[in-house]
């Protein structure tokens, strides 16, 4: 069993390294529609079985941020945590998975087959990626990653991104996307 959680900044790049991870692995990846989207069908009831998440029927060959749930709308980002919760560990408990954000790595961190990593980046390599690829300004970015920590924080009890609750933390404006790919395959193998 392999599962893999990943924190990240906003614009650290931390969903791009997700998406590659997955691709790499063939392994389902899990972000905040999926796991929203599951968590609904089994608070109605709906058996995880019953769901085929494997990730050539989640994704095909494309970006999984390009295709199913993109229409999905998720009003409130507190949406049922318990359920979402629920829906992690069970996921988690079936097949291998890549899970971002969610508070996965502290929902996960009993969990002896899995890896916990989180993203970072310097203030130059958000920027420029905040520009090119969000259309976000660094103020902006920080702003979202206020709220992730406060999300974090109010759920968990805990501290969002604090070193100890993962096994490696990465800073992508230091070793870029790709090699971050390298270092988390490197060092779940």
């Amino acid at each position: 069993m392999m599962i893999i959680t990943i924190g990240r900044q906003y614009g650290a790049g931390g969903r791009e390294i997700a998406e590659k991870l997955a691709k790499k692995l063939q392994i389902p990846l899990y972000d905040r529609k999926l796991v929203a989207y599951i968590s609904a069908h089994l608070e109605k009831g709906v058996d995880l079985e019953k769901l085929d998440l494997t990730y050539e029927n989640l994704y095909g060959s494309v970006s999984p941020y390009s295709t199913m749930l993109g229409d999905l709308t998720v009003k409130d980002d507190n949406y049922l945590f318990s359920f979402q919760a629920k829906a992690i560990k069970a996921l988690a408990q079936k097949e291998n998975g890549i899970f971002i954000g969610r508070c996965s790595n502290f929902i996960l961190r009993d969990f002896t087959e899995a890896y916990h990593f989180y993203i970072v980046a310097d203030d130059a390599f958000r920027t420029e990626r905040g520009k090119i690829i969000y259309d976000k300004t660094l103020q902006e970015l920080k702003r979202e990653d206020g709220k992730r920590g406060a999300y974090y924080n109010y759920y968990t009890g805990a501290r969002w991104g604090d070193p100890k609750d993962y096994d490696i933390t990465i800073n992508t404006g230091r070793t870029g996307i790709d090699r971050a790919v390298s270092i988390i395959n490197d060092y779940i193998k």
